[in-house]
């Protein structure tokens, strides 16, 4: 019966997130394929097989996050433009990952509840709500995934020992290789796993055979980071080659950047680059932000009980913006690594102040426990009525986004058609003006790597070429009309 007692908490908690979570994330059932989806299918249906699984062992290569494939080609082979199924395992992941942070969140802050109290902004938060309703941020929530994952497993490992046996690190090396495959976002991981063991691990001396033996999969994680970088960088189809991947290391872009994520994660639009006209906040008070958490941090190791989870949780929400902060416009789901280190931070403040009111206005321990428990339900229930009114906004904007491209595809399906082995096909008034999606969208639809398709808006053929083609198709008043095909 007590350990009933002693576990009903946790247990009315854990449903508390469970229906959070389900509240807002189910509503993404009913989301259509984003913009970018069908580029990205097609990116790794394209190519062969072996190049694509060999890309994700060659995690150095100018392959664009191969782990994806891993999503969307079985997905694709299964259910072709059904998205209910993406859905599904979106979310799917999307759970996994609550369920890896709070085990994380736990192990950082060695409390189950202020553990629960962080995994609500991972469970959901409105202005990252692409990665529920946009299946083109699956990197972002693949890259989560095995970066949560490796995170765990290191900790797991060095709790109670003094160094990672030769099996244990090559499992977080292979972990974090499959991070890196999803998202660039991973780099910051090498640097967070330093300042735990800086931190957090158990030690066992400072002699070079005890460093070499805690720190060789830290260090080999920052080999496979240089490798990673230098193959992004000098690859003939990097990123980097690319306007809008490529970094500009200025304060301008670092502050412009960094109060674009503070209004974002926070649920405010207050933060501005200068003196907002009507008061508010500017960047100085981002910088007090992370002043305050390192102040703490300090103190935490300065006291004679030494606390460094505070600095831990410093370095985790410096260190991860750094691959984006210098790129022009990134935010909303690519925030999620940056979002989760700051919610571990909120929430160790609150619980820090909630013990103390507790303690103050409360003699007896059970009454405390009644207070924090009350104060742990307030402070869920204001973030899900926050949460709740950007999610009406931002659920209309990405189920009306999704719509037009759900439109093209039904009336893509409505032609009835499976062009020849080895035709030109080409496509006129293309219903996705200045991109390459119908040129996707065909080569899929029709699931034939002979074709080869082509499209007026990208290409500008004369009238003689266009006539030379098998197939010639237009796109009239939202519906496709095949204009010529073989008798």
């Amino acid at each position: 019966m007590k350990y009933a007692l002693t576990k009903a908490p946790r247990i009315v908690a854990a449903l508390l997130l469970a229906a959070f979570f389900w509240a807002f994330q189910g509503r993404a059932l009913k989301s259509h394929f984003g913009p970018d989806e069908m580029m990205n299918i097609y990116g790794y249906w394209n190519p062969p097989l072996w190049k694509v699984l060999l890309a994700i062992v060659s995690f150095w290569s100018s392959f664009v996050r191969p782990m994806a494939a891993v999503y969307y080609l079985p997905l694709f082979h299964l259910f072709k433009f059904n998205p209910v199924p993406y859905s599904w395992v979106r979310i799917g992941l999307l759970g996994l990952n609550t369920v890896l942070f709070y085990m994380l969140a736990r192990r950082i802050s060695r409390s189950w509840w202020v553990a629960v109290l962080a995994t609500f902004p991972v469970a959901y938060q409105a202005n990252l709500g692409n990665l529920s309703f946009d299946g083109a941020f699956i990197f972002d929530t693949l890259c989560a995934t095995f970066y949560f994952a490796a995170l765990l497993w290191y900790i797991h490992c060095r709790t109670g020992r003094t160094h990672l046996s030769a099996g244990q690190g090559a499992v977080f090396l292979a972990l974090y290789i499959c991070a890196l495959d999803s998202k660039e976002m991973a780099v910051s991981l090498p640097v967070v796993i330093l300042a735990y063991e800086l931190l957090l691990a158990k030690r066992s001396g400072w002699r070079p055979a005890d460093l070499a033996r805690r720190l060789w999969p830290t260090l080999a994680a920052g080999v496979i980071t240089a490798v990673f970088i230098l193959g992004k960088a000098l690859g003939a189809q990097s990123l980097t080659s690319m306007e809008a991947y490529r970094p500009v290391f200025t304060w301008a872009r670092f502050s412009e950047s960094t109060t674009r994520f503070f209004n974002t994660i926070f649920y405010t639009d207050g933060f501005t680059m200068g003196a907002p006209p009507t008061g508010g906040l500017t960047m100085e008070h981002a910088v007090v932000l992370w002043g305050v958490l390192l102040c703490a941090g300090i103190v935490g190791l300065l006291r004679r009980r030494r606390d460094p989870r505070w600095l831990f949780v410093w370095v985790w929400v410096m260190v991860t913006p750094l691959p984006i902060v210098f790129l022009p416009g990134r935010g909303a789901g690519l925030l999620y690594l940056i979002a989760a280190g700051w919610a571990i931070a909120a929430a160790m403040m609150f619980r820090a102040v909630s013990w103390r009111l507790a303690r103050e206005l409360f003699a007896g321990r059970p009454s405390r426990l009644a207070a924090m428990g009350l104060a742990l339900l307030g402070c869920a229930s204001a973030y899900a009525y926050q949460t709740r009114i950007v999610h009406r906004y931002v659920v209309f904007g990405y189920l009306l986004t999704g719509k037009h491209t759900a439109d093209v595809l039904a009336q893509f399906e409505k032609l009835n058609l499976q062009p020849k082995p080895g035709s030109r096909i080409i496509f006129l008034n293309d219903p996705f003006p200045d991109t390459f999606d119908m040129t996707f969208v065909a080569g899929l639809g029709w699931n034939d790597h002979s074709l080869r398709i082509f499209q007026q808006s990208q290409i500008h053929l004369n009238d003689e070429q266009i006539s030379g083609m098998d197939y010639i198709i237009d796109y009239i008043n939202g519906e496709f009309v095949v204009r010529k095909a073989p008798r």
